[in-house]
């Protein structure tokens, strides 16, 4: 499996705090059968953190040696959550943290508080040239169903997580979550992991739950399929949703 949102990266958001912790979240993924992770840091100005590319590049180039030395299983690919908004916008001249780095794939989340037209934010992005993989779609309370529908119609396609399937942020995440499959508007599957913990205790039940609710073929094509499609610069159309077998 390929985990396409984590906070992997020691000491430089709002996820694992060091070393230590980087890698016990890494034993717990391989447990699991994870093989690859694209660690996305918060960049952008967001509540998680505003970590620059080379902090990025250099703290995963270091827990790449890491994983290697304590003989860790697992490839560490290029990503970066990026918060949408006026920084990010101003910072795109740049270049901005595409999924495996090599694609035009951005991670991408919307502020936790309301914006107006958040819509035309994602499109102003999409003009740009990326391609744009939205965050937990099911958790932002000003994002609806029917704005997730014309959201896909538009290209956008949606990374749901995880834990929503096992109430780690609500009922009603959950529910979202299992209307979102319902419908056919969930591409990407990922763990948004943080802190051990969190791989220990219920990433694990997660994946469980949701191979009982819809089946192998749907989980892999949600965390193997789709996100190695993204790494290599798929279409938008190219990404089939998951559904239950």
């Amino acid at each position: 499996m390929l985990d396409l949102h984590c906070h992997m990266l020691p000491g430089v958001d709002d996820g694992a705090p060091d070393l230590e912790s980087a890698l016990a979240i890494a034993r717990a993924m391989v447990a699991l059968g994870y093989t690859h992770v694209a660690p996305s840091p918060h960049t952008g100005g967001g509540v998680g953190g505003d970590v620059s590319t080379a902090t990025n590049e250099t703290t995963r180039e270091l827990l790449g040696r890491a994983l290697v030395d304590a003989g860790i299983g697992l490839t560490l690919l290029a990503n970066a959550e990026h918060c949408v908004g006026p920084i990010l916008f101003d910072r795109l001249p740049r270049g901005a943290t595409c999924i495996g780095r090599d694609s035009r794939w951005l991670l991408v989340e919307l502020p936790w508080e309301r914006v107006p037209q958040p819509e035309q934010l994602l499109f102003r992005l999409q003009t740009k040239g990326y391609r744009l993989l939205l965050a937990h779609p099911e958790r932002y309370s000003y994002i609806d169903l029917a704005t997730v529908e014309r959201l896909v119609e538009r290209g956008v396609r949606m990374q749901v997580e995880l834990g929503s399937f096992v109430d780690v942020y609500g009922d009603r995440a959950r529910g979202r979550a299992e209307k979102m499959v319902e419908k056919g508007l969930v591409h990407v599957l990922a763990s948004d992991i943080h802190r051990p913990k969190q791989a220990l205790e219920w990433l694990g039940p997660a994946l469980a739950a949701v191979r009982d609710l819809y089946g192998e073929a749907a989980l892999r094509r949600a965390t193997h399929e789709n996100p190695n499609a993204i790494v290599k610069d798929a279409t938008a159309t190219a990404l089939e949703p998951m559904t239950s077998s």
